[in-house]
């Protein structure tokens, strides 16, 4: 977050000494005032929010597809399958010159008739400056999704397709193939399933969803939600992101911010998403009716799907709220409730306890 650290070492002694204690009535105050809200789903979980707050990104990265849910999602339009295209052609098309590090990279695969309408590129990597690169055939899928019934489209990216250098034609086909038709696959279980449900897997947002079948092995999404109202600078970012066994040092080096601010500042011990971590909050110098917060969580394991590495940063500033109730609620008791309704969603964890031996 932007001047979070600056903000946590200038805070005044009288905030640094208060703490966040009297954040636990924060629901009561919420509820109290009767604040209107919504519940939204994301990945495993969901969350109650102010009604004037709407989701503004969602990045979602699985094994075998990357996507970003509030852009990539197209209406129906005659020209789109050649706009999107176009649209991809022009974006390859730095890797095909001449003078490219990846020059000789090419179209390998275009289909306009399957579902999902596919092109992928092979990223021609012989002669490119990273050895790392070299040793590799790379081939980069793109993905066009219809879903016919809601006369809309998704724009998805595939994984790189990596495959070891040398390999006889034939055979590299084969894997080729086989990894493409694994993307499609997983690609096609993407539905429309409005919440609320108790479907296993992944919300993208509160009308797409993604399950896969099995439990995925990359796991990772972002989320950012901002304010409706006009000159807000009120927002909410959360990070959601498993880590393998065998990754500990990855997630080590994610967590040690986490670890410095425990050192030196209070907080305040809250659980979100059934994991148990540390609240901080800090006044905007400039507008005294804002706050600033990071959730960092206590306990987090490689390996293990129900504890994840999730990271909250956000500013909620009370100014969004209906004038009768800016005074009656304080931005640190907006963050905390906000923060507590992150639960789990019922049946979100169903694979994790069927493929987790």
């Amino acid at each position: 977050m932007k001047g979070f650290e600056a903000l946590f070492f200038s805070c005044s002694m009288a905030l640094l000494l208060q703490g966040c204690t009297h954040l636990s009535k924060s629901k009561d105050a919420i509820m109290d005032n009767k604040i209107h809200t919504q519940k939204k789903c994301f990945g495993r979980y969901e969350i109650e929010l102010p009604d004037y707050m709407f989701m503004h990104s969602g990045n979602y990265g699985f094994e075998n597809f990357n996507l970003e849910i509030v852009r990539s999602l197209k209406s129906e339009r005659q020209t789109i399958e050649s706009d999107w295209v176009r649209y991809i052609k022009n974006e390859i098309a730095p890797d095909m010159l001449k003078n490219s590090i990846n020059a000789g990279s090419k179209i390998a695969h275009q289909d306009m008739k399957s579902n999902p309408r596919v092109i992928m590129e092979y990223i021609n990597t012989e002669d490119n400056p990273a050895k790392v690169l070299r040793t590799s055939y790379i081939f980069q899928p793109f993905y066009l999704q219809k879903f016919a019934e809601r006369k809309e489209w998704l724009l998805v990216s595939g994984t790189w397709i990596d495959i070891p250098r040398p390999m006889p034609e034939e055979q590299l086909h084969q894997q080729v193939q086989h990894q493409l038709d694994a993307q499609m696959d997983d690609i096609n279980k993407i539905t429309y399933k409005p919440y609320p449900h108790y479907a296993p897997g992944f919300c993208l947002n509160n009308e797409y969803h993604y399950y896969p079948g099995r439990l995925e092995k990359n796991e990772s999404y972002s989320l950012v939600w901002h304010s409706k109202r006009k000159g807000s600078n009120t927002f909410l970012s959360v990070d959601v992101k498993t880590y393998l066994k065998g990754e500990e040092a990855k997630l080590e080096s994610r967590v040690s911010k986490g670890k410095l601010l425990q050192l030196f500042f209070p907080s305040t011990t809250i659980e979100v998403g059934g994991m148990k971590g540390e609240l901080y909050t800090s006044r905007d110098k400039s507008n005294p009716s804002a706050r600033e917060f990071q959730w960092i969580p206590s306990h987090v394991e490689t390996g293990n799907h129900m504890k994840p590495l999730i990271k909250i940063a956000g500013r909620f500033d009370t100014r969004d709220l209906p004038p009768e109730l800016r005074d009656k609620i304080s931005g640190e008791e907006l963050a905390i409730w906000v923060l507590e309704s992150i639960k789990m969603r019922k049946g979100a964890d169903e694979d994790i306890q069927m493929f987790r031996n």
